[in-house]
């Protein structure tokens, strides 16, 4: 650092990716970055308005449109630090929202991570191992964060040696750990994806699907970004372990900024790769894509089903009052379809001694999930309760949709002879 001679904050003595940004390159720059930030704002935030007025709830359009005011107050920030280079507070200042923005797509990332495993392994998705891993890794990228803030601001404000030494292994921690976070999306997919891929995995588990489109379009989209993110959090990472340029030469003359130092690294692995992303989840629709039901918290709580008479249900059902009736008491042929994922119900063409809610084994059509259904035995149900069943005269099985296995399920009905008075069934329509 500067000498004893001066007063806090004191002036760096070794250079840093991006620099001491000048007027005639970095303000014409920053204007541009500035102005591809304001119109994916606009974009994003125009989206998240728009889904919630109809009901839907996706606070990643909120985050990416937070995502983008960050580096409007980063941009301006920097342009501010061009006009007066030597007020080091602005340099401070400019430095620390430079590691605050991107964290953002990282927690983006990891939560289409989540809904992607969930959907693929809903057990294990749901299970008590892997619900606390991304929240987990969240609070560790929010702890860096805050220890790079600190370090930052404290090597300015102090000569101690020793205390720079702590500040620069916080300072090659925090970019190191940023690129781990970058890449774990790419790993917890490439391993539950392949997994998903063995036959007996793949048939023993029916696919939560949820928003629109195909699990394989969800992949791509996600394993793209969290490649540029790792990549540019690598660079980083890599330039912060190489040995330390001092600005300025024995002599006192201004020191060769090393290329793995200039500005064009600095905007375009930067600034540039957060403007791809952006643009991209707005282009192919992240917002229809991962969107979930509200109150989805248990396995094959994602995409829409059928509500049987005498169930509670899966709280991701929302059946029509059109629909409703039909799917009760299996009159007709219906579809539900729920941002994008459709399931297929019951048509009713005979009366049938195997029957649960009027849908019969016979005449189920096997359309639940990517992956089909089989009708098996009825063995047990989820942890062990004993749905209530809406009996019919003269039935002996009945079938119902075992979300703890994933698959459909018969079980002998015992002591019923009549419509159980119980459990209140709705008229059928005649459709």
């Amino acid at each position: 650092m500067a000498s004893t001679h001066q007063s806090a904050p004191y002036r760096p003595e070794v250079q840093s990716l991006g620099g001491t940004p000048t007027i005639p390159v970095d303000i014409p720059v920053c204007a541009v970055f500035m102005l591809l930030y304001i119109i994916a704002g606009v974009l994003h935030f125009g989206t998240f308005l728009r889904n919630k007025k109809v009901g839907k709830k996706f606070i990643f359009g909120g985050m990416m449109f937070g995502l983008c005011k960050i580096r409007i107050v980063t941009l301006s920030l920097r342009i501010a630090w061009a006009c007066y280079p030597r007020n080091i507070r602005l340099g401070i200042a400019a430095q620390i929202f430079v590691n605050i923005g991107v964290v953002l797509l990282y927690f983006v990332n990891l939560f289409f991570t989540q809904r992607i495993v969930r959907a693929q392994h809903p057990n294990f998705g749901w299970s008590k191992l892997f619900t606390p891993l991304i929240p987990i890794i969240c609070a560790i990228t929010v702890l860096t964060i805050i220890a790079l803030i600190v370090a930052v601001i404290q090597s300015f404000y102090t000569l101690d040696k020793n205390i720079h030494r702590i500040d620069r292994i916080i300072e090659l921690y925090g970019p190191t750990a940023f690129s781990a976070i970058a890449f774990v999306p790419i790993v917890i997919i490439t391993i539950s994806t392949l997994l998903r891929l063995i036959p007996s995995v793949r048939g023993q588990k029916a696919l939560d699907k949820f928003g629109s489109g195909k699990m394989s379009t969800k992949i791509a989209i996600v394993i793209p970004s969290a490649a540029l993110l790792t990549l540019a959090a690598s660079l980083k990472a890599g330039t912060s372990y190489l040995r330390q340029v001092p600005l300025l030469t024995p002599d006192n003359t201004p020191e060769p900024t090393p290329w793995y130092f200039n500005r064009g690294i600095f905007y375009g692995f930067g600034f540039g790769v957060e403007i791809i992303i952006l643009f991209f989840y707005m282009a192919v629709r992240v917002d229809k894509r991962f969107i979930i039901p509200d109150g989805a918290k248990r396995p094959y709580s994602y995409a829409g089903g059928f509500v049987f008479a005498g169930e509670s249900g899966n709280e991701k059902s929302r059946l029509v009052q059109r629909d409703s009736t039909r799917n009760l008491t299996g009159s007709s042929q219906s579809l539900q379809s729920w941002g994008g994922s459709t399931r297929r119900g019951g048509r009713s063409k005979a009366p049938s001694v195997i029957s649960w809610g009027g849908i019969s084994q016979a005449d189920t059509e096997m359309g639940i999930g990517e992956d089909g259904v089989e009708p098996v035995p009825y063995v047990t149900t989820e942890d062990g309760e004993i749905a209530r069943p809406a009996s019919i005269a003269g039935a002996e099985q009945e079938m119902g949709w075992d979300s703890k296995s994933g698959k459909w399920k018969l079980r002998p009905v015992s002591g019923m002879s009549a419509v159980s008075t119980a459990i209140p069934m709705m008229p059928r329509e005649d459709v």
